[in-house]
């Protein structure tokens, strides 16, 4: 999407491993209408609360929230904790999912008070976190399921097509 009016950066990120993620999916996602990409924004909630949003990406099966997450070595977790380990370093942080969704659905009741979302019907509002590092190893994960997870990992998925599969998404968002 190089140059494509399709993508609008608000503010460049502070962190290269960001621009890195950002640029992977600039470079693999369609240049066309109906996509569109808006990268690292600032929406203030109705509760006052000031949530950074790395990427939203618009696409025919839906409005995807990406949170970016880029810490390299080996990635293992639950629906609650994830842990990466990288040689013998251990981060083990809260699942990032659960504070995608809940940017997700803070954006999504912004949106709802729209006078002009009054008349449509907006589209599913998802959120997905992106594990950015190019040198990510994947654990498969017991008793969660790829779907429940919605990890849009290079070497796992390779496929920026995430955008394009409803089926592999949950809920009304």
């Amino acid at each position: 999407m190089s140059a494509s009016t399709n993508w609008t950066t608000i503010a460049a990120s502070n962190y290269p491993w960001e621009r890195d993620a950002i640029k992977f999916v600039r470079q693999h996602l369609p240049s066309h209408e109906p996509y569109r990409a808006r990268a690292n924004f600032e929406l203030t909630a109705d509760d006052g609360s000031r949530n950074k949003v790395d990427l939203l990406v618009l696409s025919p099966a839906g409005w995807f929230l990406v949170e970016i997450k880029s810490n390299p070595g080996v990635l293992s977790g639950d629906a609650d904790t994830w842990q990466w380990k990288d040689g013998e370093r251990v981060k083990t942080v809260d699942n990032p999912l659960r504070l995608a969704e809940a940017k997700a659905k803070k954006l999504k009741l912004l949106l709802q008070r729209q006078r002009a979302a009054k008349k449509l019907r907006l589209p599913v509002l998802d959120a997905l976190v992106f594990c950015a590092a190019e040198n990510l190893s994947c654990r498969a994960w017991p008793r969660v399921d790829r779907a429940a997870a919605r990890l849009d990992l290079r070497r796992c998925y390779r496929r920026p097509e995430v955008f394009d599969m409803p089926a592999a998404r949950s809920g009304d968002g």
